[in-house]
């Protein structure tokens, strides 16, 4: 699903705790999107450290 909502660049905040194998993205931590449309998932966002994560729609929100 494709959402008009968001765009590259925007600046999110994580609604709750994203485990993967290679750590934790943590709730109410802020990201910036970098890509749009994977197959598995929504979006590529980078953290605050540089870290690349791959996340829904449903699990961010944008800042006001």
């Amino acid at each position: 699903m494709i959402s008009n909502k968001f765009k590259v660049g925007d600046k999110l905040k994580v609604l709750q705790n994203i485990p993967t194998i290679d750590g934790v993205l943590y709730k109410n931590e802020i990201v910036k999107i970098d890509a749009m449309t994977f197959p598995d998932k929504d979006m590529r966002v980078i953290d605050n450290l540089g870290r690349q994560w791959y996340i829904d729609f449903c699990d961010v929100s944008l800042i006001d």
